[in-house]
């Protein structure tokens, strides 16, 4: 299957992932308690179905399960982080930092660190990509040092979720397992970590218990979990063969531009000035990469 589809195809997914994390946030609502029990949940269910679909092979290697550690240690972080970000109201900031981060970062790794090549094309495409996000992002609240030291870390943790998946690809020195097999060893990772944290959080009192009825949210986790893996899975084939230098940019560029076609053409919502030239301006950068 083409290469280029299947990062379509995983746009798609991580889109249907962001629907379904609203339509969590109603019912459960935005403390770190309930991000915790999502991201544990989203976990044990993307391990199962991902085992299952691996024909219930459990596959393990040192060095993927050290960067599956990694991975997760990242993305558990800079989910909390987000969220402590979001409680003050800066949901928008949030957002540029989180998809710039998965964008630039692991762009300037290729170039530095697996010498891919950067043409002017492509980095004019990367600020484009970069303003477009800026752009649909305009409005955000009053900040202080902290929020914006908060903000670097995710940008940073995002970057490095994305490093450490193209780097685990991307390994010919030690044995790795396959895509199939990563998803399914750090979907439990993930679950582990998320659930230690949720555990520790409650002992140290250090939140206040909001009480979930499982009921309601868990067929948007179980579907979440399935479209939170299949996206994965299709960018760690992504990975396998394209430069990070096209691939993070064609995902951060593509998520954008097919959330503004969601919103106009599904949830039929009456779009600003500032999204109509945001969309064009990513289409713009996003179009240097193919």
């Amino acid at each position: 299957m083409n290469l280029y589809f299947l990062i379509v195809l995983a746009d798609v997914f991580l889109v249907s992932v962001f629907c379904l994390q609203k339509k969590y946030q109603k019912l459960a609502g935005t403390k770190v308690d309930a991000v915790l029990t999502y991201n544990g949940l989203i976990g044990v269910f993307s391990a199962i179905i991902f085992f299952c679909i691996n024909k219930f092979c459990f596959e393990l290697t040192p060095f993927s399960f050290l960067m599956g550690v990694f991975f997760c240690i990242a993305a558990v972080a800079y989910t909390c982080i987000g969220f402590k970000i979001i409680e003050k109201g800066n949901v928008s900031l949030y957002t540029l930092f989180l998809m710039s981060g998965g964008m630039v970062v692991p762009f300037v790794y290729g170039v530095f660190f697996l010498n891919e090549q950067m043409s002017f094309l492509r980095l004019f495409g990367l600020v484009l990509i970069v303003l477009a996000i800026g752009i649909s992002n305009f409005k955000v609240n009053e900040i202080d040092f902290t929020q914006l030291f908060l903000c670097f870390a995710v940008f940073l943790l995002n970057g490095i979720v994305s490093v450490v998946s193209k780097s685990h690809q991307a390994c010919t020195m030690y044995e790795i397992v396959s895509p199939k097999g990563f998803v399914v060893l750090t979907s439990v990772l993930k679950a582990v970590m998320s659930f230690a944290a949720l555990y520790v959080y409650k002992v140290t009192g250090k939140i206040e218990t909001t009480k979930i009825s499982l009921k309601p949210v868990i067929f948007i986790v179980v579907l979440s979990a399935a479209c939170n893996g299949i996206s994965y899975l299709f960018q760690l084939i992504g990975a396998s063969s394209l430069p990070a230098t096209v691939l993070y940019p064609l995902i951060t560029g593509g998520t954008i531009i097919i959330t503004f076609l969601a919103e106009l053409v599904i949830f039929r919502e009456k779009l600003s000035l500032l999204q109509w030239i945001s969309a064009l301006v990513c289409f713009a950068g996003t179009f240097m990469f193919l």
